[in-house]
């Protein structure tokens, strides 16, 4: 898994573990070759990863339009700050 997933974010706290928003809601969390499928409050459904940041859960499988500023596109920033 890389961080090419559409919405995918790395977990500041531990970078190894990518969250991404899966239809339906749920999200799916890598961290290596483990993975785990948990609600939005964080709670598990399936897999041998465990633990999530249910902080996180919750952000990530927040519904956004696909229009949203911060998904719609990537801004080169490095004169804008």
């Amino acid at each position: 898994m890389s961080d090419s997933v559409k919405g995918a974010i790395r977990n500041p706290l531990n970078p190894r573990q990518l969250y991404y928003r899966e239809e339906g809601g749920t999200v799916m969390v890598m961290m290596g070759s483990r993975w785990g499928r948990f609600h939005g409050n964080g709670e598990h459904i399936d897999g041998p990863l465990f633990e999530a940041d249910p902080e996180l859960c919750v952000w990530v499988a927040s519904p956004r339009p696909s229009s949203h500023h911060r998904l719609s596109r990537i801004v080169e920033m490095s004169g804008e700050r």
